[in-house]
């Protein structure tokens, strides 16, 4: 009598091995990206502080945008950057001395 539970248990295990090989088996529609844009800018001169940034992707995955920060000595520091395939995140730092509040 104890024969039945044993291979009811083994059923199932089977059942529930091959439902999830199954699932894993379908193949994925591929991701594709969704192009994008977006900006935000802070400025406040009473506290001297100032930061933006904007950034675009596109349909292909390429992703290309700048970030901005008024550093405590006084420069403008800006991030040009992209990103794209193997090349990865690829940054060009630059400093400007104008003020970004006035």
């Amino acid at each position: 009598m104890e024969i039945l539970p044993i291979r009811v248990s083994y059923v199932a295990l089977v059942v529930l091995v091959a439902c999830v090989l199954l699932a894993q088996a379908r193949p994925q529609a591929p991701e594709q990206p969704e192009p994008y844009e977006y900006q935000y800018e802070v400025k406040d001169p009473e506290k001297e502080l100032f930061f933006n940034k904007n950034e675009a992707g596109d349909a292909a995955g390429k992703v290309s945008g700048q970030y901005s920060v008024w550093l405590p000595d006084g420069r403008l520091m800006t991030v040009a950057y992209t990103v794209e395939g193997e090349n990865g995140f690829v940054p060009k730092v630059s400093f400007d001395t104008t003020n970004p509040l006035g």
